[in-house]
């Protein structure tokens, strides 16, 4: 059953972003990355998957990034069975940051060779950092500047 999903039935109880999950090929090397580059708290993980906390979320859910095997493809009932790797349009995942943090996360993607673009978005008063994780995931760090 398709349903048209407006504002007016559920945009208005959104209140944050739970959950963004990544397939990847090298489980080690992505948690490794995300665990040690970008800093993120290790919640749980077997071999078909790493759960990060990202930040606490709203009424007790922690926002999270999973990292899930390209090879699990049990993670879904088989009534959703079109969700598959081939089928993701991800282009990429932003993450809310302070305006006093942007700098430090230019100087420390300097320091550790990490390459980056940065991007200001005026209409939405945005300062944006763009960085790949090591399967060429993109990676924003966004934070808003009322000065731009």
């Amino acid at each position: 059953m398709n349903a048209i999903w407006n504002e007016e039935m559920i945009g208005h109880k959104i209140k944050g972003l739970g959950e963004i999950v990544l397939r990847v090929n090298d489980m080690e090397l992505m948690k490794n990355f995300y665990q040690k580059t970008i800093g993120f708290e290790l919640m749980n993980q077997s071999e078909n998957y790493t759960f990060f906390k990202i930040a606490d979320g709203v009424g007790g859910h922690t926002q999270t990034l999973a990292l899930f095997a390209k090879n699990n493809v049990t993670a879904f009932s088989e009534e959703l069975n079109d969700i598959l790797p081939v089928n993701s349009t991800l282009h990429h995942f932003a993450l809310e940051i302070e305006k006093l943090d942007y700098e430090d996360i230019l100087h420390l993607c300097k320091k550790n060779k990490i390459a980056y673009v940065t991007k200001i978005f005026e209409w939405v008063k945005w300062r944006s950092i763009f960085i790949k994780d090591p399967e060429s995931n993109i990676v924003e760090f966004v934070c808003h500047d009322p000065a731009i």
